[in-house]
């Protein structure tokens, strides 16, 4: 019987939520030579106040110049370092959702050389009424209106700024929030993801399944507990919640992603190519690494060592310069070695 070159042996890919990039400068980024370094943090919000995963979200600097783009977290998140000080604009890219595009002026301002600033924004999108009618069956999370009380609602926004400054005091305010009002839906995937993000995967089942029973139509709710229970090895979960998620947004990269992973693992090989293609194809504008990675291991689990070895070269063309780059091109030359089952 041949034996293939077993990937999954030789590296292992951790965490498959998209990171912040640090943007590099550029020729029009302005105007002072200081070596601070400033940082502008934020979260994009829906129009009913739910965080927005999965989408771009670019900075420009003051001609309108692409600085950086990165995809926002789970949790709707994203972060900037900038060199310069100046006037910059964080402009989010709705393509693909029920969203108009939205932009948001920020300034850096550095008082001394060596001084530094941060920087934290609030970007609300509004819903596209050429796409959608509001309030209707369209929408990819179905609006979920609360009649939330006063207390437990600012107990739930100081929250989510102090999650946004890594100030863990953000999960004591979510838990008076839910003394307040237990079935407070945001704040309960809110704690979720927050747990999900600090990869204490088992305390945040509880929060995240309640948001779910109270909100059926919630992708943030089932990706969050899709990749907690992925990393958490309880499979059947996973894949259910998954499936779950790209029912709710079939156009995710990272629900595809997700999705296609679960698959793989559970040697549902045909689907999880299908998965992980589709996010190839959603994600042809701006590849991710972490795609060609997963189609590497599936078709070298499946005998299909000359496309594994094409996902491999598009993985060091991604990330060039990535730890691994080493192994990965000797890998490659065993693989090239290696018979393939078919073309």
């Amino acid at each position: 019987m041949k034996r293939f070159v077993k990937l999954s042996q030789i590296m292992f890919l951790g965490a498959f939520l998209l990171l912040a990039a640090v943007p590099a400068k550029s020729p029009g980024e302005n105007r002072n030579s200081s070596n601070s370094i400033n940082r502008i943090d934020g979260i994009v919000w829906s129009p009913n106040r739910q965080p927005v995963s999965d989408v771009y979200v670019e900075l420009q600097n003051d001609f309108y110049s692409t600085v950086s783009r990165i995809r926002t977290s789970s949790s709707g998140r994203f972060s900037f370092l900038v060199a310069q000080q100046g006037n910059y604009f964080i402009k989010v890219i709705a393509s693909g959702t029920n969203y108009l595009d939205a932009i948001e002026p920020v300034e850096i301002v550095n008082i001394a050389p060596s001084s530094s600033d941060s920087v934290y924004v609030d970007i609300y999108l509004k819903f596209d009424k050429r796409k959608i009618n509001i309030g209707l069956s369209g929408v990819t999370e179905a609006v979920f209106v609360q009649d939330v009380p006063d207390q437990a609602r600012r107990l739930y926004e100081n929250a989510v700024k102090n999650f946004s400054d890594n100030n863990d005091k953000g999960f004591e305010e979510i838990e008076q929030a839910l003394k307040i009002f237990p079935n407070y839906y945001n704040a309960l995937v809110r704690q979720g993801q927050e747990y999900v993000q600090r990869k204490e995967f088992q305390k945040s089942f509880p929060y995240l399944i309640k948001a779910i029973d109270l909100n059926q139509r919630s992708f943030t709710g089932y990706y969050s507990l899709g990749y907690a229970a992925f990393q958490s090895n309880h499979q059947p979960e996973a894949r259910k919640a998954a499936l779950a998620a790209i029912t709710l947004q079939p156009k995710s990269i990272n629900a595809q992603l997700l999705y296609g992973t679960v698959l793989r693992v559970d040697g549902s090989f045909q689907e999880a190519e299908k998965a992980l293609l589709l996010a190839k194809n959603l994600s042809k504008d701006s590849p991710i690494a972490a795609v060609h990675w997963q189609l590497a291991l599936l078709y070298n689990r499946i005998g299909r060592n000359n496309e594994a070895v094409d996902e491999l070269l598009a993985y060091l063309k991604i990330d060039p310069n990535g730890e691994n780059k080493k192994e990965i091109k000797d890998l490659i030359a065993k693989l090239r070695k290696e018979p393939s089952k078919r073309k």
